[in-house]
Parts: C-alpha cells; sequence; structure tokens
C-alpha cells in the first residue's frame, strides 16, 4: 500500500475523505437566518484563517456555542494534520508521483468551514443581544427623558447574555482563535450600537447623559472580554486557568475607538446648538455632512 500507484489512490482515497469529512463538521453549524441575509448592522465579517469571508447572519440557540467551538478546534487539528500528512506522503511515495501530491484544497476546506464558524459565533452573539435594541432601549422616550440614573435595563440584558457565553467559548477555543472572536464581536456590537441609537430619533440632554453612562458600561464589559472568566466560589480549591488576565493592548486600543465614536456622537447631540459647528470640528475631525445631519436629527432641530 506504500509502493507506486496503490499509494497515489490511497492518497487520492484520503483526499476524498478529508473532504466528506469537512462536510460534515460544516453541517453541525446553523444555516443562516435567510439566504443571502447581509450580516447585522450591514458589516460582514473578514476572517483571519486563510477561509472564505461570511456576510450572512446567524440565530445561535443557547448552548450550541459550544457545539460551534468544537468544530473550531477540529478543523484546527485537521488542517494541521493533513498539512503534515501531505508532507509524509510526498516523501514516501515513487518519484513519479511526487509532483501529483497536493492537498492544499482539503485544507482550504476546513479553514473555510473554520472562518464560518467564527462568524456564526459572533453573529449568534449580537443577534441575542439585539434583543436589547429592539424592545428595551427603543421603549424608552428619549425625546422627553429626564431622570438620569444608573444603567438602563437594556444594559443588563446585554451583560447577562454576552458574559456566560463568552467565558465559554474562552474556555474551549485556542487562544489565537478567541482573540479573533473578541476583535470582531465587538466590531460588529458597537456597529449595531450605534444604528440602534441613531434610529431613536430625537434625544433629550438628560437622555444624552444617560446614554453615556450606558455606553460606559457597555465599552467597560467589552474591555474586558478577552479576559472573563467563571467566577470561583469562595474557599474554592479550583487552579487558576494560566490564561492571560491582560486584555491585548491592539484589542483595548480597538474597543476604545469604537465605542469612542458612539461618545462623540452623543456628547455632540448634547451640545447646544449654537456651539455645535465648533465643538463637530473638534471633537469628530473625520465626521462628515450625514455625520451632522445624524445629530441635527437627533438633537430635534428643524431642517430649516
Amino acid at each position: 500500500m506504500t509502493k507506486g500507484s496503490a499509494f497515489f489512490l490511497l492518497y487520492q482515497a484520503f483526499q476524498d475523505s478529508l473532504k466528506k469529512y469537512a462536510q460534515i463538521l460544516n453541517g453541525k453549524l446553523p444555516s443562516p437566518k435567510s439566504a443571502g441575509t447581509p450580516g447585522l448592522g450591514g458589516l460582514s465579517i473578514p476572517n483571519s484563517f486563510g477561509g472564505k469571508q461570511d456576510s450572512n447572519s446567524y440565530k445561535l440557540p443557547n448552548g450550541d456555542e459550544v457545539t460551534v467551538c468544537h468544530v473550531i478546534t477540529t478543523c484546527e487539528y485537521c488542517a494541521d494534520t493533513t498539512e503534515a500528512l501531505e508532507d509524509l506522503i510526498r516523501d514516501t511515495v515513487d518519484d513519479e508521483y511526487k509532483e501529483r501530491i497536493d492537498m492544499t484544497a482539503q485544507q482550504e476546506v476546513f479553514h473555510d468551514t473554520t472562518a464560518k464558524a467564527i462568524q456564526v459565533l459572533v453573529s449568534g452573539l449580537s443577534d441575542r443581544a439585539e434583543t436589547a435594541f429592539k424592545t428595551p432601549l427603543s421603549a424608552v422616550n428619549w425625546a422627553t427623558f429626564q431622570a438620569v440614573g444608573e444603567e438602563s435595563p437594556y444594559v443588563a440584558i446585554i451583560h447577562k447574555e454576552l458574559q456566560p457565553a463568552v467565558i465559554q467559548i474562552r474556555s474551549l477555543l485556542p487562544t489565537s482563535y478567541f482573540r479573533s472572536f473578541c476583535d470582531k464581536l465587538a466590531t460588529m456590537f458597537s456597529n449595531l450600537y450605534y444604528v440602534a441609537l441613531i434610529k431613536l430619533k430625537r434625544i433629550s440632554e438628560p437622555g444624552t447623559q444617560q446614554l453615556l453612562l450606558d455606553v460606559y458600561n457597555l465599552k467597560t464589559l467589552f474591555l474586558k472580554l478577552p479576559i472573563l472568566e467563571e467566577k470561583k466560589s469562595l474557599g474554592s480549591k479550583a487552579t487558576a486557568s494560566g490564561k492571560s488576565t491582560i486584555a491585548p493592548a491592539m484589542y483595548t486600543k480597538q474597543v476604545q475607538k469604537l465605542f469612542g465614536r458612539i461618545e462623540t456622537m452623543l456628547k455632540l447631540v448634547g451640545t447646544p446648538t449654537d456651539l455645535l459647528l465648533e465643538n463637530f470640528r473638534v471633537q469628530w475631525r473625520d465626521g462628515t455632512g450625514a455625520d451632522m445631519q445624524t445629530i441635527l436629527n437627533l438633537k430635534g432641530v428643524p431642517r430649516k
């Protein structure tokens, strides 16, 4: 079986079996919410692992993130093993077949499935958080809002939806994949949040203060996202996970920038109209005319 044409036929059987196995793994992932539906907030998610970009949106039932994580780690193992298998076969097969040994396509199928699985995690968790935007956020009359207090109810819902799932995902994924997941989730969530806020139509000055408090709370959550872990009960003898307790600097910078845009927008909405243009030029240096129009709309300034 390791000589001549017999070994080459065995190699082709390996190719076929690996492709079929990748299809089985892909079948473990949920289908898009609807065929061809763009990603949440109109945002498609590029990947970092050589797979195809997936711009679909997904619904991820509670607990299904475990299956998706298992698909990712299995694909990682298969892609690495396939590369090693290719080298082994090329070193062993007869010279006349060496140039025909190529399992790149099989590796790419596993990378594609990995990329899709990460998109499923990001889109699925964003979909869960979006329920907080659809009802609690939009149900408040922000145009007449006066009572600034603690965080709004929708913020607690987002914490409840994201924290347990992210802790679970962190415990199951290799560090590189988990960091990529956090980067993409922060980007998609902040995009969703920004779109939800500008759909409020009008926000009072006290309303902007309340929303700025909410944004700060959510930014704090996302800054801690890469280092979230299960709280140990008092007296627990469980050892530490051994994972980093400091979020990557690049991630922290990204989150500050993403939520900074939202904070700037809200601060400008709360700015007196006669000072708005000057403050807009200073605080939102790359802001466009459309951004200014959005702020004026949220302030309730007549179009004339």
